[in-house]
């Protein structure tokens, strides 16, 4: 779901669309109080609409627990563009100097397989972050003169991603980015190499969401359908067993969550990239400081993955843009195995979600800090 952005004067808003949530989550509750106000008057349909609403409404929820808005006040306070971050269950604010960023850059992006056209503030380093991103050129570039006469930054238009975004020639003095309390981003030095790890995990009212969506499908099954069809006992055996398995690997991607972390690891020459969990690495990837030529980290709401890429991985990109721009609606087509085997082997995603802009700034730092 992408991000909906607004101006007014001197501050600019970024907020998950929350309308189409809302409703959603109020249909499930008024056809799930349907279907309580009418039990055992329209059996097995009472049933089902409390199934049905107890399913919408926590889907609803656990969106609407998940959403995000920044209020970006310009001169609050003089030299600091001055963020409200607000979530589901919290609301912080932070502060970024104005000289941490550079330009505001247009870009054709390519957000995994679809070609888009981004909005992002540009630091002095080359690090990108992702503000916005349309469909439309035209609206990009409309976006990007409002956010210029905002912020006072100048526009660069970008038909192909830059082979030399990130200034490595030069020592990166990152600003003091204050985590939240509650942050679970750790560092350790080591003499020959820096490691930074973090969690993403669930609110405790998103796993009570979870769970309820999980038992608005048993409460379906259980009550309505099962006796209403009256299923003969191996039919029913085999629906329970699958119930059990769908609900074991709920608890297990839940606990999971709590228990794995990403991790960063920068030595001398490469960063290598891996996922714990219980202790055990997996996805691991390495790649050589030199090689490193675009880092972005994002607030759009419907890609907040932190993304690192090669030098190979940019050209491979620009020659996809190339294609998206002979190829239009056969894009998809006039990719190749090799197109796809770039992207997975040459982009690393970071899994930064429900993470908070001073979090994403971080590990961000960490990175440019030590390449």
């Amino acid at each position: 779901m992408k991000s909906k952005v607004s101006f007014s004067p001197n501050s600019i808003n970024i907020q998950t669309p929350i309308t189409s949530i809302f409703l959603f989550s109020l249909f499930g509750a008024i056809i799930g109080s349907m279907g309580i106000y009418y039990l055992r008057k329209i059996y097995p349909f009472d049933h089902f609409l409390i199934g049905l609403g107890i399913i919408l409404l926590s889907t609803g929820l656990f969106f609407i627990l998940n959403s995000k808005y920044y209020k970006i006040l310009i001169n609050e306070q003089p030299g600091f563009l001055s963020l409200v971050e607000s979530t589901g269950w919290d609301i912080s604010p932070l502060k970024i100097p104005f000289r941490y960023f550079t330009e505001i850059l247009v870009q054709h992006i390519i957000n995994r397989d679809t070609p888009e056209y981004g909005v992002m503030l540009k630091n002095r380093m080359g690090a990108l972050l992702l503000l916005a991103k349309f469909h439309d050129e035209k609206k990009a570039l409309n976006f990007a003169k409002t956010l210029e006469k905002t912020v006072g930054l100048q526009i660069k238009v970008n038909n192909e991603i830059s082979l030399d975004l990130i200034d490595g020639k030069h020592p990166f003095e990152p600003y003091n980015v204050i985590l939240p309390n509650e942050s679970n981003i750790t560092t350790k030095e080591r003499r020959d190499s820096m490691e930074l790890s973090w969690k993403v995990t669930y609110h405790p009212l998103q796993v009570v969401f979870l769970f309820g969506i999980y038992y608005g499908f048993f409460h379906i099954i259980n009550f309505a359908i099962v006796p209403f069809k009256g299923i003969n006992i191996f039919v029913a055996i085999v629906i329970y067993i699958l119930l059990g398995l769908i609900l074991s690997f709920l608890i297990t991607g839940i606990i999971s969550r709590w228990f794995s972390s990403h991790n960063v690891i920068i030595n001398k020459d490469s960063i290598i990239f891996f996922n714990k969990i219980f202790g055990r690495k997996y996805a691991q990837r390495t790649l050589k400081k030199t090689d490193i030529s675009l880092i972005r980290s994002s607030i759009e709401f419907s890609n907040e993955e932190m993304v690192i890429v090669t030098r190979l991985g940019i050209g491979f990109l620009n020659n996809l843009i190339k294609k998206y721009t002979y190829g239009k609606k056969e894009f998809k087509k006039l990719m190749d195995m090799q197109d796809l085997v770039v992207f997975k082997e040459e982009i690393i995603r970071l899994n930064v979600s429900n993470m908070k802009l001073a979090e994403k700034l971080f590990i961000e730092q960490f990175i440019l800090k030590n390449l």
